[in-house]
């Protein structure tokens, strides 16, 4: 390799240093490849990112991009679901590549959401060779700053040695996927926003900030490509600089959409969403959910709508998944003067005062809320003890329109 390629392999490694649990001379040797084909992988995937439309589609060409160059028998990615503590692995947030017979689920299924609290936790690669399977299982986070979005894994047999070009090129894939989910969460949800009547404004408030930004994002990616044969350890600082800019950006597009009106509740309402969101939830599960409306029922506000149906959406979801119970209830109270929302499981619970490990995961939990809330004029609060349960109100002035 030339001078340029090695720079490469070496700024790599040092970004994403490899935590191996096995020596390198157990694995066989295998030709080296040429740093331009990883440039030319990189500059491929890009071309490909920019015409995808949703989440799905991103995650489909990266696995397939990380399959096509490394040659690997094997590549996953999984997503941490948004109301979620930790990764889940559903049809939504999994894409698997390979042969179904090769490296079969139930053993990397089994220590994923381990291998991907590691990575999490300090943002390095993952490295393990399975003897017994004989196989080796490369993790790279997908992530953007301190936000854990996911985990890229490859895995292959043992006697496939893993090449420096290839960890290099799955490391940067990593976090070029996370740019690229983010982008692509943004664009769902802008057309998310434009079925709920919010087009002009939404278009105008992005015009004049989000826009411009994500168009600057874009010409950086474009000079931190053409940097990594030229000088690697530039191109690295430009890519933390634009994940600075995009979580600013992100920043911006949560607070434009908390106010939108999902496409369900057009088509059933506040009620009628909450009831289908809390009969989601619970099938397959052990836990019985139930709605209860009390008070006279008024017509509330589209964003007043959308507050409430994302914090019960959230609620729910929590304690479907981490309570430990065997009921939730979800109760809407009308007042004359606020509407109330009111969460309760009969769970495990967590002493007052404490952080809650299923309201304080990746996913926001019950800082998510409480945003929402406040963006609203509301308040939100979270009354438990351990093993009693726990109750999430969350109430907003009465807007009648």
């Amino acid at each position: 390799m030339g001078e340029g390629a090695n720079r490469l392999a070496a700024a790599v490694r040092v970004a994403w240093p490899l935590r191996q649990r096995a020596r390198r001379h157990n694995l066989v040797p295998s030709p080296p490849v040429d740093q331009l084909e990883l440039i030319t992988a990189l500059n491929s995937v890009a071309e490909s990112i920019s015409s995808a439309r949703t989440v799905h589609d991103v995650l489909s060409i990266i696995v397939e991009a990380a399959k096509r160059f490394t040659g690997t028998e094997k590549v996953i990615v999984c997503l941490v679901d948004e109301y979620a503590h930790g990764l889940v692995m559903d049809e939504s947030t999994l894409v698997v590549r390979g042969a179904r017979s090769a490296h079969v689920q139930e053993w990397w299924g089994e220590h994923l959401g381990e291998i991907a609290e590691e990575v999490f936790s300090d943002g390095r690669s993952f490295f393990d060779v399975d003897h017994e399977r004989g196989a080796w299982l490369l993790a790279v986070p997908v992530r953007t700053n301190d936000e854990p979005l996911g985990v890229l894994v490859a895995i292959n047999a043992i006697n496939h040695r893993l090449q420096p070009e290839h960890s290099a090129f799955l490391s940067i894939l990593g976090a070029f996927a996370a740019v690229s989910i983010v982008n692509a969460r943004l664009a769902e949800e802008g057309r998310y926003a434009m079925l709920a009547g919010e087009r002009e404004r939404i278009a105008r408030e992005m015009h004049d900030g989000i826009s411009q930004s994500l168009f600057s994002i874009s010409l950086g990616m474009e000079l931190a490509r053409k940097q990594l044969l030229k000088d690697p350890a530039v191109a690295m600082r430009t890519l933390d600089d634009l994940e600075s800019q995009l979580a600013v950006s992100s920043a911006e597009i949560r607070r434009l959409i908390y106010d939108l009106r999902p496409m369900k509740l057009q088509e059933l309402g506040l009620i009628g969403s909450v009831q289908t969101w809390v009969m989601e939830a619970t099938r397959g599960s052990l836990i019985r959910g139930v709605t209860e409306v009390s008070g006279s029922v008024c017509n509330l506000t589209p964003a007043q709508e959308a507050c409430l149906y994302r914090v019960a959406k959230e609620a729910v979801s929590n304690a479907v998944r981490h309570s430990g119970g065997n009921r939730v209830a979800v109760c809407i109270e009308f007042n004359d003067d606020s509407v109330m929302l009111t969460v309760a499981d009969d769970g495990d619970g967590f002493a007052t005062g404490q952080a809650s490990p299923h309201l304080e995961g990746t996913g926001g939990g019950l800082r998510n809320m409480t945003e929402r809330m406040i963006a609203e004029g509301g308040a939100l609060s979270v009354e438990s003890s351990p093993g009693a349960g726990t109750v999430v109100r969350a109430r907003l002035p009465l807007e009648v329109v």
